[in-house]
């Protein structure tokens, strides 16, 4: 409970932008709990039983393969049933939520899943999903991994988890692009896996590699996420989703 509290009062004081006072936050639950890593996403499209659209903001712990790889697993089709349960129960509730894998699906059915397939090749096992409404669309979503032969998180672990992530809703509410990803649910599945990687700095040769494209293929799917975000360069389609520096919490 102490450290509990100390992580708490450390993050509330710290003087750091969204971005390093969620890493802050995020990786002190990490060693809390022992996990390996984490991403905090932005869910743009998020409803039970329907293709939810994630847009990566930050992760830890995560090499650009295994990165590379999550990013294939959290767009593959078959997250639309495999996140139903978990989806179904913040909307009917309203309100924060987080749940082992466990407790989000149904173990052999899950490990049979191209997710998990995935999830798999990225060294990546049990985890923890905790998500929090922002507003009648838009959903904070932060998952917490450990390597694929760890043991499962502790309803234990994803309480204090939970107690953590809850209790800085600003964290939560703050932070995001000004239209919270609005348009990107328009863009194809494939459009979006190259989105999420050059939000994350990938280069062109890095996910042609990582999606089994040429880099040709990559480069015309570059120019039309410049075209569909209004911008010009890799800088600028950063810049355009940047977290916010902080203001009023």
């Amino acid at each position: 409970m102490r450290d509990i509290v100390r992580l708490l009062g450390d993050v509330i004081v710290s003087q750091r932008d969204f971005a390093g006072v969620k890493r802050q936050l995020v990786e002190g639950i990490c060693q809390l709990i022992k996990a390996d890593a984490w991403t905090w996403s932005l869910g743009c499209a998020v409803e039970p039983g329907e293709m939810p659209v994630y847009l990566g903001m930050a992760h830890g712990g995560l090499d650009e393969a295994r990165y590379a790889r999550l990013i294939l697993a959290a767009g593959h089709p078959d997250m639309a049933w495999t996140s139903a349960k978990l989806l179904g129960e913040m909307r009917q509730k309203a309100s924060h939520v987080t749940r082992t894998r466990q407790q989000v699906v149904d173990e052999s059915t899950f490990v049979a899943s191209g997710v998990g397939a995935y999830l798999r090749d990225a060294d990546i096992g049990p985890f923890i999903f905790s998500l929090r409404p922002i507003d009648n669309r838009a959903v904070s979503t932060i998952c917490i991994f450990r390597r694929g032969n760890d043991q499962p998180f502790s309803e234990r672990e994803s309480r204090m988890a939970h107690i953590l992530l809850s209790e800085l809703p600003w964290l939560h509410e703050q932070g995001w692009p000004t239209d919270r990803g609005a348009t990107v649910p328009r863009l194809s599945p494939r459009l979006r896996l190259v989105l999420n990687l050059l939000l994350d700095g990938h280069t062109r040769k890095e996910m042609a590699i990582s999606l089994s494209l040429s880099e040709y293929t990559i480069a015309q799917y570059q120019k039309t996420i410049y075209s569909h975000f209004g911008v010009n360069s890799h800088m600028t389609l950063v810049k355009r989703f940047q977290m916010g520096d902080g203001g009023d919490r």
